[in-house]
């Protein structure tokens, strides 16, 4: 339950999730399911901006924290394990269409050999 409210506190600081607002931004996330928007806590906006995916997004103030709170949280579970060299990082998502699109240039590129 503590995690669900932080979620939902940092989900209420995007501009997008508030009462009676109806995003109309090119950017701006708009869900028309209350399961789909209750399953992601409202973060629907992105992150980034236009050009540099690791700009703050002004209207998606909460979402810029939950990046940046990842960022950290990794780049120091990783430097725990000893990969003490790494100075930044960034998660990305990651949706299944790139997944699919990356194996299969994976794959292309290994050139497999191919029985007709």
């Amino acid at each position: 339950m503590t995690i669900e409210m932080f979620l939902n506190t940092i989900a209420s600081m995007d501009s997008n999730n508030g009462l009676n607002r109806i995003g109309i931004g090119e950017r701006e996330g708009r869900i028309f399911s209350n399961l789909v928007k209750k399953r992601n806590f409202g973060l629907i906006h992105g992150m980034g901006r236009s050009g540099n995916v690791t700009e703050l997004q002004p209207k998606a103030v909460g979402s810029s924290l939950l990046v940046q709170l990842t960022n950290s949280l990794l780049l120091n579970l990783l430097r725990d394990i000893g990969m003490n060299f790494l100075n930044n990082l960034i998660v990305l998502p990651f949706a299944t269409g790139m997944a699919i699109t990356l194996s299969f240039l994976t794959i292309k590129l290994q050139k497999p050999v191919i029985i007709k």
